[in-house]
């Protein structure tokens, strides 16, 4: 595994907890691998900092939007990667990957935390009914940012690598430092802070540092039918409440995910995972191979493994087979003594193994 910069972490040492999670069977885990998951996708090799001169470079100062708009559009025709070097610096701002040709991002690769892509904009920041909350997701007609219209980085095209780099979305820092909320804002909503939102398939990540709070990593289908397999490798994910959700096909591996502390009331851990499979989709989130750890101040156990997000659904409405259940797997990976079991969905339909699809594996 690659060496991330440090983030004051701390593994929380013993993973056994008073209350049991399910676990699969060999059998079973054999149906959640990697090569499961990616399907007939080979991922590409991951552009080559020495290989040949960038198509562009961004300088700090300079715009990373306009270098990426700078890319010819897709099409069936689009064979070649189109590769955007990032010099070290802070670029602030909301990005937008929409429709383009087979593309890449670099950072540094001595240093992911030295490229920095930052926004710091949250789903209850309020807005104008006809001001665009994002440039790739207008959400016109509504008077707040929303969660979807925060998101620093908004990927919504296929085959894009991001490299070296790190993705953030600082809108919540300051309550981490002990300072107010904003107004109307708080622990039971309109927190939510999106650092990135992969919408495409063919997506990879390596050596990426995702930071958050809560919502830190949104990962979705562009619509229910379409393919949306992403890749995350030698990478870092912190946030504290479902700062890993969607509907997607999402592999983290050989990764870091960090819980982090002090944004919330003091001991609470939050929640990791908040997948929302479709009920008919039989793979879902798989973390293998990975670090699950978190950050001093989070009583052991505090920390939800995750929970279903039945997106969409009100209390007592959910269906089996018909509404979302949310499917994620974590194997051959430590886990932290900060980390619970799972918990009810965010319809509150209690945790049963009989019909949640959340289970672990050969985890330490």
């Amino acid at each position: 595994m690659k060496l991330l910069p440090a983030l004051a972490l701390v593994v929380l040492a013993g993973a056994s907890q008073a209350q049991s999670r399910p676990q699969l069977s060999a059998e079973q885990a054999a149906q959640h691998t990697v090569a499961a998951y990616l399907g007939d996708w080979a991922p590409a090799p991951l552009a080559d900092l020495g290989a040949a001169a960038p198509d562009f470079t961004v300088r700090p100062g300079e715009s990373v939007q306009a270098a990426i708009d700078k890319v010819p559009a897709d099409s069936k025709d689009s064979t070649k990667r189109w590769v955007i070097h990032i010099q070290p610096g802070t670029y602030r701002g909301p990005v937008c990957i929409k429709d383009k040709a087979p593309l890449a991002l670099v950072g540094s690769a001595i240093d992911a935390a030295a490229v920095v892509l930052v926004d710091n904009r949250f789903s209850g920041k309020p807005k104008g009914e006809n001001e665009p909350a994002h440039p790739c997701w207008p959400e016109l007609g509504k008077t707040t940012i929303g969660t979807s219209g925060s998101t620093s980085l908004l990927v919504q095209s296929n085959d894009v690598q991001l490299l070296s780099l790190t993705i953030a979305n600082d809108a919540m820092d300051g309550v981490r430092r002990g300072e107010a909320y904003p107004p109307g804002v708080g622990e039971s909503g309109g927190a939510q802070a999106v650092a990135l939102t992969l919408m495409g398939d063919r997506l990879q990540l390596d050596n990426v540092r995702l930071l958050g709070h809560q919502d830190t990593l949104y990962v979705k289908r562009r619509t229910p039918q379409a393919p949306a397999r992403q890749l995350i490798r030698h990478s870092l994910i912190a946030g504290d409440v479902d700062f890993i959700f969607g509907n997607a096909t999402l592999v983290i591996e050989h990764s870091t995910i960090l819980t982090r502390a002090n944004r919330r009331t003091p001991g609470h851990g939050g929640i990791i995972l908040a997948p929302s499979t479709a009920p008919d989709v039989p793979h879902g989130f798989l973390i293998t191979h990975s670090r699950l750890v978190g950050e001093p101040g989070i009583a052991p156990g505090a920390s939800a493994l995750g929970r279903a997000w039945d997106a969409g659904v009100k209390h007592g409405t959910w269906v089996a087979g018909v509404s979302p259940n949310g499917l994620a797997v974590v194997r051959d990976s430590e886990i932290g003594a900060h980390v619970g079991p799972w918990q009810a969905s965010t319809s509150r339909r209690p945790f049963d193994a009989a019909t949640n699809r959340l289970h672990e594996y050969n985890n330490r």
